[in-house]
């Protein structure tokens, strides 16, 4: 049965103005034809902008969130791409932070995990969803 899915990313680390955030999403059929694509996007600054702290006008509430038209399925992208690297250059120093993604198919939870985040690298979260039984 075709159902909207809702999908919602955030974290309430201290110093996200360091990443920008990307969510994609296509809705598929009972034929896996895609029959829906949409996107959010949560953009701070270029990659590479080596900023000193949050750009003047940053809201730390920041988070996204999409919904899909009816459909069987999803496959979603959720990235975190950094734009400023840390400052600490110890490894140790620099530890993994949270995102929360959550997942709903219709009224129904259907995927809620905390994803850890490198804070070198970022990150890229597939979802194909729901679960195969």
């Amino acid at each position: 049965m075709a159902s909207k899915f809702t999908i919602h990313v955030k974290s309430s680390y201290e110093e996200l103005w360091r990443y920008n955030l990307s969510l994609m999403c296509g809705g598929f059929n009972s034929k896996a034809e895609r029959i829906d694509f949409v996107k959010a996007e949560s953009f701070v600054a270029e990659v590479g902008a080596n900023l000193r702290s949050a750009p003047e006008g940053y809201s730390s509430k920041r988070e996204l969130k999409l919904q899909t038209q009816p459909c069987e399925s999803i496959v979603a992208y959720v990235y975190v791409i950094p734009n400023t690297l840390p400052r600490d250059r110890d490894v140790a120093d620099c530890k993994p932070f949270e995102v929360s993604v959550k997942v709903q198919m219709g009224s129904e939870t259907i995927y809620n995990i905390k994803h850890k985040i490198n804070q070198w690298s970022g990150a890229s979260i597939e979802l194909k969803l729901p679960a195969a039984k």
